[in-house]
């Protein structure tokens, strides 16, 4: 049973990276707002609960300003995110980053697990009652598996200390170093 909370804890620390809530909210933006709209802008950034979006030009600001609650809206129902604010700024839309996330959600899509993932997915699960929150987090833990997989095909290597996949030629991940960093300082 120790394994499978390690994983759910995972999962909780992934959901509330910003980073990731960002590449979740690029990928799903087409989805959010439209074909138009996403054409004219896109997420910048999520600092504390705040979705920064640059729009192309004031026309495109104006009408996204116009539309914040259903963007709020939008956002909490497609990707379970509720943004304590959003604000709009005008500015440079890089294409490249909506190909970047399409091709990820591509990889993802082509990613399949393995059957002890799927059976450990399915462990996870079946103690929830509840059959629509079983599949909301079976559908969640698949995707943090998925994402697991393509991150070490892309060259993310994993924390001797606390195994998560991280980015860096350092021995240990951003969290472990400044942990150890202050258990060094305290004793």
């Amino acid at each position: 049973m120790e394994p499978v909370r390690n994983i759910l804890e995972q999962i909780v620390g992934q959901l509330a990276s910003p980073e990731w809530l960002k590449s979740v909210l690029q990928l799903k933006w087409r989805q959010i707002v439209g074909d138009q709209l996403a054409k004219r802008s896109q997420v910048r950034q999520i600092r504390n609960g705040v979705v920064t979006v640059v729009a192309s030009n004031p026309a495109i600001a104006n009408e996204l300003q116009f539309r914040k609650d259903e963007l709020r809206q939008r956002i909490r129902e497609t990707v379970r995110f509720e943004p304590t604010d959003i604000r709009i700024r005008i500015g440079i839309v890089q294409p490249e980053e909506t190909l970047r996330s399409r091709r990820l959600e591509r990889d993802l899509e082509r990613i399949v697990l393995t059957p002890r993932e799927q059976a450990l997915i399915e462990q996870t699960v079946a103690p929830i009652t509840d059959p629509q929150l079983r599949g909301k987090v079976a559908r969640v833990f698949e995707q943090f598996l998925k994402m697991n997989q393509w991150k070490r095909h892309h060259g993310f290597k994993e924390c001797p200390r606390c195994k998560a996949l991280y980015r860096g030629r350092r021995l240990y991940c951003p969290v472990c170093r400044v942990e150890l960093r202050s258990y060094l300082v305290r004793n």
